[in-house]
Parts: C-alpha cells; sequence; structure tokens
C-alpha cells in the first residue's frame, strides 16, 4: 500500500488558499487602509478646490434670416460660407485665438498669498498692480517675489538669488533690478490674507495653459457650443471665458466681412481707372456743345444712336467681365491657396462652372484655416493640410482652365459687338460731319458712364453688405462656475479605501508570483507526481534530535507516520533488511536531521536500526546519540578497519550508526567498490532497518549511485527553501528510470501556511498536544 498521494487543487482549496493569505497577511490591510484614509482627509482638506466654469456660445446656421440684405443681393454666395461646428471648436481652441483673449487681458502677472501648505492665487483683490517695462531684458520668468508693505508709500521685495535680498522701494517709481525694469502701484485695496508674492507669466506658457484646459462641446443636438475650462481662480477663469467669446465673435465677423473689403478695393481700384476716361469724355463732350450750340439730332441719327447704346450697354458688361476674369488670372498666378477670392457674383458672372469651383476652393481654404490652428508637430494634421493644398492647386487649375474659356467666349463676344458697332458706325457716314461726331462722343461718355455707374452699384451694395453682415456668432449665457472638479471627499475616500485594500492584495499576489520555491503540497504535486511521504513540522526546540525531546511531542508523531507509510510503501517484511536512502537537492533541506530522527523512530519500535553517514565529503556529529569517534565507513571501504570497527553503539537501543569516517580523497570511487557491495549485503542480514543519509543529489552523483540499491527513496523538500525546479529535476530522474520507489518527505512545515487544515492527517497539527499549545504565542491562541 502506497501512501497518500498529494492532495489536488480544487475551487474550495482556492477559496481557502486566498482566505489563508489573507490571514496571513491582515496586517498589511491593517497598516494601508488606515494610511490611505488618512492621506485622503489630508488631501480633502489641504487641496486647493478645482472648479468647472462655463459659458455658452450659438454658431448661427447660415440660413438665418438676420443676414437677409446679404442674401438678397448676393443670393448667399458672397458671404454664406457654411459654419462647421467641429471646425468653430477647433478655432476656439487654437493658440492663435487663445493668445488674442490673453493679449485683450491683464493676465501677465499673477498674485499669491502664501497659506499654510500652499500658495492661492488672488485676481482683482490684490493690493497692488505691477506695470512692466517694454524695454525690459532680464524678466524672471516663473519667479516669485515676495511683496511687502512698509507705509502708504513704500514697500520691501524680496528678491530671490540676490545677495542683498530685501530692497525698499517707492510706489509709482520705477524699478530697474538687473534689467527688470516695472512699476508697483498700490490699487489702495485693502489686504490682510498674509504674505503676498507676484509671479511674471510668459506670455507662450499662458496661451499653453489656457488651450490645454479648455473644453469644447455641442450642446445637445443643436448648434451651441458650450465652452468649459478647469481653475482654482473662479473670477479669472469667467474673465477669461467672456472675453474669450468676445474674442471670436470680433474674428468672426472680421473674418466674414474681409472678402466684402476685397471687393471693395477691387472696385475701387476700377473706377480709379474709368473715372478718368469719363472725365475726359464728359469734357470732349461738353467742349462740342459749346462749340455747336444749335445742333439738332435727326430721326435717322437718334435711332441709330439709340441702337448703338443698347449694344453698348452689353459690351459694358463684358468688359467688367474681362476685368473679373484678369483679375483670376493675377489670383491664380500668385499661387496662394490661403488668400480670400473675390466671388463671381460680385461682377455678375453667372458661369455654373466658375462659381461651383470657387466654392470648393473657398470650402478647402476654411478646412486650410481650420487645420493650421492645430498643432503642426501632429503628422495627422500635416498630412490633412498636404492634402488640403493639393486639393486647393487642382481646384486652381480647373479654374485657370475655366477662365481661359470665358475669357476667349468674352473676347469673341467683345468682337461681334464691335462689329455691330461698326456697321451701325456706317450707316452714320451719311450724316453731316458734325452729327457724326455728336454721336460718337455721346456713344463714348454713355460706354464710360454705364461701366462707372455699374461699378457704383457693385461697391455699393458690397457696402451695404458689411454694413449689414451681422456675426455668425452671439453669446448665450455669461460665464459662471458649474460645478468643484476636485477634491470630491466621497470619491477621495472610496479611492483611497480601494488603494488601501488592493495595494495588500497585489503584494500577496506579486510575491506567490515571484516565489519560486516550494511552500505547499499544491507546488510539490503541480512539478511532481512522486508520492508524499508525510510531513514533518517546524521544530522549534533547540534540540535538533527526537532523543532529547519529549517522545509524545508533535514532531515524534509526525516521524511515526512517516515510519508506518515507509512499512506500506515497501510491502511485507522478509528476511532480508530494507534499505532506505534519504537524500536532497541541496544542502540545508533537513536530509540528516530527517535521517537521524527516522532511524531513532524505528529503534524505539524494537527494530535493530542501523544509520549510515555515507556523506564522506561533509562528516556529521553524532554526539547527540553518543557517538564521538570518526572512525567509521570510508576507513572501513578503504580497508583499514573491521566492520565491527565501524559501527558504534548509541546511547538507544536497537540503534547503531556507521559514521562517514575521515574525508577520502575519492569518495565516489569507494561507493562504487566491490567492497561497498559486500557492506550492504552483511548489513541486511544483521538489521532490519538501513537508513543512508546521502550526499545531495543536484550537487554530487553518489547519492543516485546509492538509490539504486534502497527499497526506498526519500527525497527531502524543505519549506520555503527547496526551489521548485529541483523538484521538477527529480521528476524527470524518476520518469526515464534513474531512481525508483521514490517519495517525498515535506520538512520544516509551518501548517498555517498550508491550504487545508492543519497538516492533512500528518503529525495531527500542531495544538494537539499540551507542550505545543503552551508554546504558543497568546495572540496566536486569541485567533485560534
Amino acid at each position: 500500500m502506497n501512501p497518500e498521494p498529494i492532495p489536488q487543487q480544487d475551487s474550495l482549496i482556492d477559496l481557502q488558499f486566498i482566505l489563508q493569505k489573507l490571514k496571513q497577511y491582515w496586517y498589511l490591510f491593517f497598516l494601508t487602509v488606515p494610511l490611505a484614509l488618512v492621506i485622503a482627509f489630508l488631501v480633502n482638506r489641504y487641496t486647493p478646490p478645482v472648479y468647472a466654469a462655463s459659458t455658452t456660445v450659438l454658431i448661427k446656421d447660415p440660413t438665418d434670416l438676420s443676414n437677409a440684405p446679404v442674401n438678397l443681393l448676393y443670393g448667399g454666395e458672397l458671404l454664406g460660407n457654411e459654419k462647421n461646428l467641429n471646425n468653430e471648436a477647433v478655432m476656439l481652441k487654437s493658440n492663435d485665438m487663445v493668445g488674442e483673449t490673453i493679449r485683450s487681458l491683464d493676465f501677465g502677472i499673477s498674485y499669491f498669498v502664501e497659506g499654510d501648505i500652499n500658495f492661492t492665487e488672488i485676481f482683482e483683490e490684490s493690493p497692488i498692480h505691477i506695470l512692466i517695462d517694454s524695454s525690459s531684458t532680464n524678466i524672471p520668468f516663473g519667479a516669485l517675489i515676495q511683496y511687502e508693505m512698509n507705509d502708504e508709500t513704500t514697500f520691501n521685495l524680496h528678491l530671490p538669488g540676490s545677495a542683498d535680498s530685501v530692497k525698499t522701494f517707492m510706489f509709482g517709481r520705477l524699478i530697474n533690478i538687473g534689467g527688470f525694469k516695472f512699476v508697483v502701484n498700490s490699487t489702495g485695496k485693502q489686504f490682510s490674507a498674509g504674505d503676498l508674492f507676484f509671479r511674471v507669466n510668459k506670455f507662450e506658457d499662458l496661451v499653453k495653459q489656457y488651450s490645454s484646459s479648455l473644453s469644447i462641446n455641442p450642446v445637445q443636438e443643436t448648434s451651441i457650443l458650450e465652452i468649459s475650462t478647469t481653475t482654482t481662480n473662479t473670477r479669472k477663469a469667467i474673465t477669461f471665458l467672456d472675453q474669450h467669446v468676445q474674442t471670436y465673435i470680433s474674428q468672426s465677423l472680421l473674418e466674414k466681412n474681409k472678402t466684402a473689403v476685397n471687393t471693395i478695393n477691387f472696385i475701387d481700384k476700377q473706377l480709379a481707372q474709368i473715372s478718368d476716361s469719363l472725365y475726359r469724355v464728359e469734357g470732349q463732350l461738353e467742349s462740342f456743345k459749346k462749340e455747336n450750340t444749335g445742333l439738332t439730332m435727326s430721326e435717322e441719327g437718334s435711332q441709330t444712336t439709340g441702337q448703338i447704346q443698347e449694344i453698348e450697354q452689353e459690351k459694358a458688361a463684358l468688359l467688367v467681365s474681362a476685368k473679373y476674369f484678369t483679375y483670376l488670372k493675377d489670383y491664380i498666378a500668385a499661387g496662394n491657396v490661403t488668400e480670400s477670392i473675390i466671388a463671381p457674383s460680385s461682377f455678375g458672372v453667372t458661369d455654373p462652372v466658375l462659381n461651383q469651383l470657387i466654392n470648393q476652393l473657398i470650402e478647402v481654404q476654411l478646412q486650410l484655416a481650420s487645420l493650421k490652428t492645430e498643432s503642426t508637430q501632429n503628422p495627422i494634421v500635416r498630412t490633412q493640410i498636404q492634402a488640403a493644398q493639393a486639393q486647393a492647386r487642382e481646384l486652381l487649375a480647373g479654374i485657370a482652365e475655366n477662365v481661359r474659356n470665358l475669357q476667349q467666349v468674352n473676347q469673341i463676344s467683345v468682337r461681334d459687338i464691335n462689329a455691330r458697332i461698326s456697321r451701325l458706325m456706317g450707316t452714320l457716314q451719311q450724316l453731316p460731319a458734325a452729327e457724326r461726331q455728336f454721336i460718337n462722343l455721346t456713344r463714348m461718355y454713355n460706354l464710360s458712364e454705364g461701366l462707372y455707374v455699374f461699378l457704383m452699384q457693385k461697391r455699393a451694395e458690397a457696402g451695404i453688405s458689411t454694413a449689414a453682415t451681422t456675426p455668425d456668432a452671439r453669446l448665450v449665457n455669461t460665464a459662471a462656475v458649474k460645478a468643484v472638479i476636485s477634491p470630491n471627499p466621497n470619491q477621495t475616500y472610496l479611492i483611497a479605501l480601494f488603494i488601501g485594500l488592493f495595494l495588500p492584495i497585489g503584494f500577496i499576489f506579486l510575491k506567490e508570483l515571484l516565489n519560486n520555491k516550494i511552500n505547499s503540497t499544491e507546488d510539490i504535486a503541480s512539478h511532481t507526481n512522486l508520492p508524499l511521504l508525510g510531513m514533518v513540522g517546524h521544530n522549534k526546540n533547540e534540540k535538533a534530535s527526537l532523543i532529547d525531546q519529549n517522545p509524545k511531542s508533535a514532531l515524534a508523531e509526525a516521524f511515526r507516520t512517516v515510519r508506518s507509510n515507509l512499512r506500506f510503501m515497501i510491502g511485507a517484511k522478509s528476511g532480508e533488511g530494507k534499505i532506505f536512502v534519504i537524500t536532497s537537492s541541496i544542502s540545508g533541506e533537513g536530509k540528516t536531521f530527517s535521517a537521524k530522527n527516522l532511524a531513532y523512530i524505528f529503534a524505539i519500535s524494537g527494530e535493530r536500526t542501523l544509520l549510515v553517514n555515507a556523506d564522506m565529503r561533509k562528516p556529521n556529529n553524532n554526539s547527540d546519540f553518543g557517538v564521538h569517534s570518526a572512525v567509521g565507513l570510508s576507513n572501513y571501504l578503504a580497508e583499514h578497519i573491521s566492520i565491527d570497527e565501524a559501527i558504534h553503539h548509541t546511547l538507544q537501543d536497537n540503534l547503531h550508526i556507521l559514521p562517514s569516517g575521515d574525508i577520502p580523497p575519492n569518495p565516489s570511487e569507494l561507493l562504487l567498490s566491490k567492497r561497498m557491495d559486500e557492506l550492504v549485503a552483511v548489513l541486511k542480514t544483521q538489521y532490519d532497518y538501513i537508513i543512508l543519509d546521502t550526499p545531495p543529489v543536484g550537487i554530487i552523483s553518489d547519492g543516485l549511485e546509492l538509490m539504486h540499491l534502497a527499497d526506498a527513496n526519500i527525497f527531502m523538500v524543505r519549506q520555503g527553501y527547496t526551489l521548485k525546479n529541483f523538484v521538477s529535476n527529480i521528476q524527470q530522474q524518476y520518469q526515464s528510470g534513474k531512481i525508483k520507489n521514490t517519495a517525498i518527505l515535506f520538512n520544516d512545515v509551518d501548517f498555517t501556511k498550508l491550504n487545508y487544515g492543519y497538516g492533512y492527517g500528518y503529525g495531527y497539527g500542531y495544538g494537539y498536544y499540551a507542550e505545543d499549545v503552551e508554546r504558543e504565542s497568546w495572540w496566536k491562541r486569541l485567533v485560534r
């Protein structure tokens, strides 16, 4: 009958294992949970509160009737660029727009009050106001300068990093400290909160700070954007948000009027040219009328003149279109894809293809403007900008091709009109010379006047659209404090409790994960299928041998259990003695301790027992059994003494010891000699049980050779000491057939660390015997 197998782990054992670990490390929770809660209390008590402030702005629909005058004049093309909420959100967070807002606010200097734990910024309550001279060459950005008022006219400044750290100055006077020039003015506000400090802020840092803190989100499914920020100073945040909305509205209106302003400037240039021609023709016509006061127009001349005027009006429109085509040609040649373009409707050009191309170009320009507000360090943004620029160049090429075609059509139409005018002028040759001259002057005057009036009309329309333009955004709600973001006491305590609980759990898990040593029977079972011979508890007594201990102790009962299991393992007893080899992987696993006590247990049961110290490289001390001689196995194998001289009697009846003897130069050869085989044969006839204490098999091969002689091999595993890969190695040797009849003896076991009960029947657990209970600590007895 074999020893009981190692118990396999199941779900119940898993739960028991977890509970056992929690019980083992309960003190960690006792330390971490209160500490985490104390830290949470300090965080809630001394952390400056962070608030969320927000405002809302309405982005108007481009079809809003507030732009009705513009839409009536231009059909929505000139100023009706559609607003995209995502683009507008990017614009609101852009560094350029935030920078414009910062420039319009007095945020260059921050004022702080020193508290018990940290500094608190004040805004609009500061008793002083700092003005920095623009000619300053060495501004100490970020440095805290302490201010201390003396009287109504003087004050002290504590300068960091200066040999003369405290200096006295007067209010309203220019101060120059190492190139830092500034003036300190008193605001007259009462201040008694504590020490006052001020700091000069770098503009770029302010822009980055406020831009990163902004959050832009649409309000449900509307065209309203909520602009929010987090801050420790609510007044300053509200001031910034209100001003930022005004900056956005102003820039939106300026951008919206940009196209109309460009149109007016272009028309003004054309008017300057035409007005000169009109003035010259008007003077010629006036001089002609003075010289020919009695001249009257014949009926034939009047009819022809009327026809010519109608044709001239058509020509005037074609000439205006030609000027616009020339403008487009110059615009395309400049190659600036971001410069705003004048809409064709401004000059009466109604070609649908050209209108579509220009509208697409305007959309790409808006996209580029939006993308350039984002960080160009982002590779995705750079890719999008390059794609938009490529699309704009393609559109410019398409517009250029369309303009060339339109110019050709325009030139053909102008030539046709000129031909018709020439035919009509031919009929005038029959009229008197004076009448013909009058008709020619009138025709030139009417043509110049028509062009001038047409351009003046377009300029007036552009001016009206500019005056009638309203912003595409308006403020819905002024900025206000929305909520307290942090600290949130309930959330802080909950997080602290979570950390306090899971830090020990994480520590236990990590400790178990990194542990490469055998600590439980489950660890043994996961690395070998060798049977478990027994478990020997931790020996708290300083005396290692059972001969000096109480024979009813838990340690003695553990070895009695091992003795019983060994008898089951080797079967019925025959005439010859049985050989047990006790070995281990390395030193320190309790091999010699177990060999001595197992030999003692066999001896007290009346069995003739011999303990052989077969580790000749490391002689054992057998004085606890009353054996003081060093002569033993090596001396016998070297044929220096007889077998009777090598074996020694002990204090215990039926127990003899064969010491290892003097350290020989060739222990392996001695163990493999024929004299060793003869010795084993003789000993089996003289003793019931022969226990061989061999060298560690993980270091020396001697133990493996002796294991072939054994009826049963005992492999020592020490809790918290033996490495898991050592057990795997012995399993491999067992599977390869190098060793047989091998069992595990689990040594130095702390039963409270096992997953189940107190010893699984081996030793019956601590606390069963009176002497064990007496040795337990009072707090262990209380827990039990």
